[in-house]
């Protein structure tokens, strides 16, 4: 086998991608970690999954970024009188003229082992069941039976009247998915429409405000003494509560309606 030379390889370029590749992998145990809490039946919060997803997915956008982004060469150079000059080449991809090949010889064993998993393409066993399972999951739950349906694995429902159900096609499964995140959508809106509504209703300063009595109104009530015109305010005070009531029983019908599905069910979204 020839010598190799590394000198003419981009080492800087690939040792920062190794950097951002080796980041990714400790985003993922981390994300993979916080899931999973130790095994115990218990949801961590929802915002710390959050915050790890989205650094994850910078660092994937940024790896990402940095295979495909052209790298600006500068190169220097000496005219006749030896003054130095910048010059500035066309910018290219490193990595596009890039090639796997061992810098030692090496049996087909080792070769094998070690080399030909750097040149996979394909998900791995794990992965790739795990997404069937995915697939298939979903697929059971589906009118059109997803990509089952449209391959023949699994036929749709017969339909009532006892027709043989047409095979699914690509279109039809792409329809019903519209339809179920358009569901899912007017679903949600409704929902956030609710909690507004609540929101507006009892207002935060008003549920942790407290009243706090001065002492002289503790020590002297204007009411004592005075009983015909405390049954004339227990009268009023009566007829404003039978009309607050009312005006809560109003504004709790209203929530409600915005709860209930067209279809009578209560949504949980």
């Amino acid at each position: 086998m020839a010598s190799f030379e590394p000198s003419p390889l981009p080492v800087d370029q690939l040792e920062s991608l190794r950097f951002k590749a080796n980041q990714i992998i400790e985003s993922i145990y981390a994300l993979q970690r916080t899931i999973e809490a130790g095994n115990q039946n218990y949801m961590p919060p929802w915002p710390d999954i959050l915050s790890k997803y989205n650094i994850l997915l910078s660092q994937t956008q940024n790896f990402s970024t940095a295979l495909v982004a052209p790298v600006q060469p500068t190169t220097v150079t000496f005219d006749s009188n030896g003054v130095p000059q910048l010059s500035r080449p066309t910018a290219t991809n490193p990595y596009e003229s890039l090639a796997l090949q061992p810098s030692v010889g090496m049996p087909d064993t080792q070769l094998d082992n070690e080399v030909i998993p750097l040149l996979r393409n394909q998900q791995t066993t794990d992965v790739l069941r795990m997404e069937n399972d995915t697939v298939r999951r979903l697929a059971e739950h589906m009118a059109t039976r997803g990509m089952l349906g449209v391959m023949g694995a699994v036929l749709p429902p017969p339909p009532t009247a006892g027709v043989v159900p047409r095979k699914p096609e690509y279109e039809d499964v792409l329809r019903e998915c519209d339809s179920i995140r358009a569901a899912h959508d007017q679903r949600v809106e409704r929902a956030v429409r609710a909690v507004a509504m609540l929101r507006d209703k009892f207002e935060l300063r008003q549920r942790v405000e407290v009243e706090v009595e001065e002492p002289e109104e503790l020590s002297w009530d204007p009411r004592l003494g005075m009983p015909n015109q405390a049954g004339a305010d227990g009268e009023d005070v009566g007829m404003e509560s039978a009309e607050e009531g009312d005006s809560d029983e109003d504004d709790e019908e209203v929530v409600e309606g915005e709860l209930v599905e067209p279809s009578g069910d209560i949504s949980m979204s």
